[in-house]
């Protein structure tokens, strides 16, 4: 049996996760060396629709996995974390951050991109249960896609973060459908802090804004229209629940007040929630609006818009910046 402290100075993470350490007896029961032969990547890649030099890419880490018993078996935990493991421990992912140095050794970012589609025979099969039309289908199959190349374009990463690896998964899971311009998502995560402003049988559900258009008020509102039908439709457990939606984002921010307008997308959009909570934060700005990491140089920020070259003042000058937790009025 290989120690798991030896398997994570391997690749390079210098920490334990909980979630690794919690499972890592049942992940080397589980284990076989030839797990990923059982797998068509080729269509795999070509149902989510990435190009040929992306396939050749995951093919060649494919072929390295498959000679290299180290990076196999971390490969494989990553899967079981993502698949076989609690709520608990797989959420714990979320908190693994991202080191540059890791991999730096042995491997590459494209271990979690591997780990994430080797998901696809239970994304398959969740489709089918939640009888997805073929909108949502072609939203799954887009968002997987944006998943494992977003990082190459904001990073420069060969592959893709844990995150965004664990991100992926929702999809994969069912745990996200999307109805226009916002994504639902309904998990089995534990929301209890909103049970401070709400009690009785209550469903959270969270809305998450998707990075690129523009966060236009006739688009928010049209996704918001009959969505509580539309949930229902796929999540049927909600049906005898009284469907609570909310958000903690950047877009809530208390800060944004004293830069944009009121009648700006953003502060309309801040306007549909009541903000019960104000979390200091700054790493959701910097990737969010300047696609920069937590230990970026806040001097080389970019500074195309006038919310760019205002929110790079305040964190050269250490000011503080909160997102918002806030729930959707009705």
């Amino acid at each position: 049996m290989i120690e798991l402290e030896e398997l994570l100075k391997y690749v390079n993470l210098n920490f334990v996760p909980k979630s690794l350490q919690n499972n890592y007896d049942k992940i080397w029961e589980s284990y076989n060396k030839d797990w990923l032969k059982q797998y068509d990547f080729k269509q795999i890649i070509d149902y989510y629709g990435l190009d040929d030099q992306y396939k050749m890419r995951i093919l060649e880490e494919v072929d390295k996995l498959n000679n290299d018993y180290k990076l196999n078996l971390f490969c494989y935990s990553l899967y079981y974390i993502l698949y076989n493991s609690n709520f608990k421990d797989y959420y714990d992912i979320w908190h693994w951050g991202y080191q540059k140095d890791t991999f730096k050794d042995n491997g590459s970012f494209m271990i979690p991109v591997i780990s994430l589609l080797c998901g696809y025979p239970i994304h398959m099969q969740n489709i089918n249960i939640k009888n997805y039309d073929s909108e949502q289908i072609d939203m799954h199959k887009l968002n997987i896609k944006e998943t494992v190349t977003l990082d190459s374009k904001r990073f420069n990463l060969d592959g893709i973060r844990f995150s965004q690896m664990l991100w992926g998964s929702y999809f994969v899971k069912a745990y996200i459908i999307q109805k226009g311009r916002l994504q639902y998502e309904v998990s089995p995560r534990n929301e209890n802090r909103l049970d401070n402003y709400y009690n009785g049988n209550y469903k959270y559900i969270k809305i998450h804004i998707p990075r690129g258009n523009n966060l236009l008020e006739s688009d928010v509102l049209e996704s918001l229209k009959n969505i509580d039908e539309y949930i229902r439709k796929y999540f049927p457990e909600t049906k005898d629940k009284e469907l609570i939606y909310f958000t903690n984002s950047w877009l809530l921010s208390k800060e944004l007040k004293e830069i944009l307008n009121e009648n700006s997308n953003i502060m309309k959009f801040q306007n549909l929630f009541n903000i019960v909570e104000d979390i200091e934060n700054k790493d959701d700005f910097l990737k969010f609006v300047f696609d920069a990491s937590s230990d970026c140089d806040y001097n080389l920020l970019k500074e195309d818009t006038s919310l760019q070259r205002e929110l790079k003042r305040k964190l050269i000058n250490n000011e503080p910046l909160h997102i918002g937790l806030g729930i959707l009025k009705k």
